[in-house]
């Protein structure tokens, strides 16, 4: 498993290297209600763009966990608590 995530990692670093070469021309980018303009390479912006949707889903997946989290918890609590009375009732048997 380790040497195909490494075959596909290596595929997808030689794509973003050639996709960053082929894109090195400069593009202006503004949005609209802001005064400030950035220039940026093309591919940095599609990057950037990119680098915020993946830390954009890793939130709103952490978020949408939260009960499956929470109830996690809970069952464990649960089962600790049943192993202490378990315990405790083969201390008394013992």
């Amino acid at each position: 498993m380790r040497i195909i995530n490494s075959i596909v990692a290596g595929i997808v670093a030689v794509l973003v290297v050639l996709f960053a070469v082929s894109n090195r021309a400069g593009v202006v980018v503004e949005v609209w209600p802001f005064p400030y303009r950035l220039a940026l390479p093309l591919y940095a912006l599609i990057l950037l763009a990119v680098l915020l949707g993946f830390i954009a889903g890793i939130v709103g997946g952490w978020m949408m966990g939260g009960e499956k989290r929470k109830e996690h918890r809970r069952l464990k609590k649960q089962v600790r608590a049943m192993e202490q009375s378990l315990a405790e009732r083969n201390d008394m048997r013992g």
